[in-house]
């Protein structure tokens, strides 16, 4: 479905090639647009240009919209991908579209249904940019580490993967819309407790600390 472009004389491709492949055997992801736009998004380096790669670009484009869906992104994407290099794609075009699409699913999921992904879709997102900034350290890695080190961040890249994974196939269990509603309401009202358990013990802690100067100030006196 999706084209991984891969040069046989780079040790950085050929280990993408590998784990790609790997990843996708051992565990049939359902999240498989954004395994293939994080793992040719990593390759992007391994060129060593400033565009991605022609050879993949339309299947990156195709990969997205599968991520962003309903939404019909593709186009947007394969145009865009041509005319800037790939820096300024990501930040002009892919961060903004990416924001608004799953601002979109935030609200009526990947099929228009209300709240479809219940309680679980604000820790999809939490998962998924977070495994958007590690992808985003592959030329740092590329550049700046031996390559013997490489097989260390791809394992971390896989772990994150998978963790992104089990969380997707929650947001999409076939649920009632008083269920995904009542459930996602207990989660925000379990987070602003908890959110207030920390204050009240920060506020607590803050003036400990601030008795406990005055008295040593005074002691000092």
């Amino acid at each position: 479905m999706y084209t991984l472009h891969i040069l046989d004389d780079n040790e950085w491709l050929k280990l993408i090639d590998t784990e790609y492949t790997s990843y996708k055997k051992e565990y049939c992801p359902r999240a498989a647009a954004v395994t293939y736009l994080v793992y040719s998004g990593m390759s992007f380096v391994g060129y060593e240009g400033e565009y991605f790669p022609e050879q993949m670009a339309d299947s990156y484009g195709n990969a997205f919209q599968v991520h962003q869906r309903p939404i019909k992104t593709a186009a947007i994407h394969k145009k865009w991908i041509r005319e800037l290099n790939y820096f300024w794609y990501l930040l002009l075009v892919a961060l903004p579209v990416d924001v608004y699409a799953h601002t979109y699913q935030f609200l009526l999921g990947e099929h228009d249904a209300i709240l479809e992904g219940g309680a679980f879709f604000i820790p999809y997102m939490i998962a998924h940019w977070t495994l958007l900034l590690f992808t985003l350290l592959a030329p740092r890695v590329y550049y700046n580490l031996p390559s013997r080190y490489w097989i260390i961040y791809f394992k971390f890249i896989r772990i994150n993967l998978v963790i992104h994974e089990y969380i997707y196939r929650l947001t999409l269990r076939k649920l009632t819309l008083w269920y995904r509603v009542c459930e996602f309401g207990i989660f925000v009202f379990a987070m602003y407790t908890l959110y207030g358990m920390f204050s009240d013990n920060h506020y607590q802690y803050q003036m400990i600390s601030h008795d406990v100067s005055s008295t040593v100030l005074q002691i000092e006196e």
